[in-house]
């Protein structure tokens, strides 16, 4: 910028000069203060701060955003939401008192949360958590008290169902999975629920809450139930140990019946064993003298034959004489000498033949 002759600047100069001076120094100013900040476990709204006005045309998440110095986010959670009912007291079906201690986690629904600050704006949490307790002791009231103490697994899914369709409404959850039987029970769509289009109107919607994670603590039963459920659980282990000693008494006699009997078998077989080996050697010995006799027999042909003994007489005396032989052992010889002599023929003499005559 060029001054003029007499050294000045012209007139136009230094309200130009206060314009940018002061457009910097409010930019300076306000460009810091019109960035505002979610943290990542927040969701917000735009709100103008001269007239407290909020836009529920977004929904924000965590970041940085310039959104100028008239304006703020109001926030709310993004993360779990924690509630206890410590104790809570809940009636059967058989009119006994059953105490609960129960924590559940929910989220708000991103998609629904305009919806909740109309309804409610920032004070949705204790309406959540007494319309979820309502659900709880409703859910309690169709089980008995046998069936919290023996299926818990039972009572804890009902409770859950229960109280996510009453902080969800009819209406699905967004992205749930459907026809899905392995995915997490937090990740399935609730039975029967309807889309989310434009049929499911903000009544279906419940709380605009969503619940994931529920954890059934204690259980508390009366003292006269459990007492009673005790008596009854002494009972059956009584009438079980007298099934146990009425089916040891029956194994101990069909034992015995089975020991006899195998003793009786056992006796039959050593006695068949016995007669069988006994008349295998009869056999045998029967057979033995069968083929002694039949040897003999043949023996005494052969000799018969080879001697040339042919009278029926001489072939008995060799056979008597065979058989003392064999019974030699059983014998006893003995010579009468003058027995045998005067058995014997006498002797005759021949004289010589007389000499031929000359």
């Amino acid at each position: 910028m060029m001054a003029n002759n007499n050294g000045s600047f012209p007139r136009w100069f230094w309200p130009v000069v206060i314009g940018v001076g002061v457009s910097i120094l409010l930019l300076i100013i306000l460009l810091p203060i019109s960035f505002s900040y979610l943290d990542f476990y927040h969701y917000g709204f735009l709100r103008r701060h001269t007239t407290g006005r909020v836009n529920l045309n977004r929904v924000y998440e965590g970041g940085r955003y310039l959104v100028g110095p008239d304006y703020h986010f109001k926030k709310f959670r993004a993360t779990a939401h924690h509630v206890n009912f410590n104790r809570i007291s809940v009636f059967t079906t058989d009119n006994l008192e059953v105490h609960l201690t129960i924590t559940f986690q929910f989220f708000l629904i991103k998609e629904d949360l305009p919806l909740l600050h109309a309804a409610y704006d920032l004070y949705y949490e204790p309406i959540i958590v007494s319309n979820a307790k309502e659900a709880i002791i409703s859910t309690c009231s169709r089980f008995d008290t046998d069936e919290f103490i023996n299926d818990r697994e039972k009572i804890w899914r009902e409770i859950y169902l229960g109280v996510k369709r009453q902080l969800g409404g009819s209406c699905c959850i967004p992205k749930c999975k459907s026809g899905c039987p392995t995915c997490p029970i937090h990740e399935q769509c609730v039975a029967a629920c309807k889309a989310r289009d434009k049929n499911c109107k903000k009544e279906e919607k419940g709380f605009f809450a969503e619940v994931r994670y529920l954890q059934l603590h204690d259980i508390d039963v009366p003292d006269r139930v459990m007492e009673r459920r005790l008596l009854g659980l002494v009972r059956d282990l009584e009438k079980e140990r007298e099934e146990y000693l009425n089916q040891e008494a029956l194994v101990k006699k069909q034992t015995d019946i089975l020991a006899n009997q195998f003793r009786n078998n056992a006796s039959q077989s050593v006695a068949f064993s016995d007669a069988q080996a006994q008349l295998k050697r009869e056999q045998a010995k029967a057979d033995a003298l069968k083929r002694v006799e039949i040897a003999r027999i043949d023996g005494l042909s052969s000799m018969c034959s080879t001697l040339g003994i042919t009278q029926a007489k001489h072939i008995g005396t060799l056979q008597y004489l065979r058989t003392l032989k064999d019974s030699a052992d059983n014998v006893k010889y003995s010579i009468d000498f003058s027995h045998a002599i005067a058995q014997q023929p006498p002797i005759q003499q021949k004289l010589p033949a007389p000499l031929p005559s000359t």
